[in-house]
């Protein structure tokens, strides 16, 4: 199995939660972990990937048979436009437009002037940092607002939620949705690392490097880059470090920030958690 390194996470690139479809990156089901309440995450129920402009006939096959009745598509316009939801002849679900961190396009485009300018990995590193230290607090509407669209969605069949690369926003729903279904934090950032696994870091970061090399003339290399292919552990520790400045206990923000109250926490809790006898 081939491996990488990405500050100081070796990691190999098998994972039995990660499905391989060559239109839809980063697909990944978030089920099977233990809850601290003794129960374990439903598989085949809540489903996380990037931008899905590129699905196949067999990805619309694969979606039907995970029955994936509803997506969830944290995008902005911008980034809609660039890459457009294309749905198969035979998959054609309930489709929820809920933008999440504002024109995700421009903030790519003020880090690809910046490598233009001569700035390395650590500039491109503090932005994304940035970005997990920002949405949860700016955003928690926009969160808010995707926790319910998750209880409104048919209990018969699976959520999907994305954005375009399916690692950052979508990567700070999945922390929240499993911290609120009972999972520990070691477990959460185990997940959250997961997609240094599912994507090919070495050939993405070596493609986006010349990519933006030839769109700005610079010298780009694929490890000043990496941080916008992969993930680490220092972005969803400033999330969790924001919460706690800014509302004093992840407990307070699922009730001040998500305005999720006990029953909307049972609920999500009864639909996606198995416990002994279920």
């Amino acid at each position: 199995m081939a491996s990488v390194n990405i500050k100081g996470h070796h990691m190999t690139t098998e994972s039995p939660r990660i499905i391989r479809l060559a239109g839809v990156q980063n697909l990944r089901d978030i089920g099977g972990y233990q809850t601290t309440g003794g129960g374990v995450v439903r598989w085949g129920k809540v489903f996380r990937s990037g931008h899905l402009s590129d699905m196949t006939d067999a990805c619309g096959m694969e979606m039907l048979a995970r029955d994936v009745e509803v997506v969830i598509d944290f995008r902005s316009e911008p980034e809609k436009k660039l890459h457009p939801v294309h749905w198969t002849s035979m998959w054609s679900p309930d489709y929820v437009a809920h933008p999440i961190g504002g024109n995700a396009a421009a903030w790519v485009h003020a880090m690809f002037e910046g490598l233009s300018k001569g700035g390395g990995v650590e500039g491109v590193r503090e932005q994304f940092i940035g970005a997990f230290e920002t949405i949860p607090i700016a955003n928690a509407d926009g969160l808010a607002g995707f926790f319910q669209a998750v209880l409104n969605a048919p209990e018969r069949g699976a959520v999907l939620y994305h954005c375009t690369a399916g690692k950052d926003r979508t990567g700070i729903a999945t922390a929240l949705l499993l911290d609120i279904l009972g999972v520990d934090r070691t477990t959460i950032m185990d997940d959250f690392l997961l997609t240094n696994r599912a994507v090919n870091l070495a050939e993405k970061s070596k493609s986006l490097a010349e990519l933006i090399s030839l769109k700005t003339d610079a010298n780009v290399t694929a490890d000043m880059v990496m941080p916008m292919v992969g993930v680490e552990d220092a972005f969803l520790a400033a999330m969790y470090d924001v919460i706690d400045r800014d509302y004093g206990s992840m407990d307070a923000y699922v009730r001040d920030g998500l305005k999720l109250g006990d029953a909307e926490i049972t609920a999500l809790r009864d639909r996606f958690v198995a416990r002994g006898g279920d």
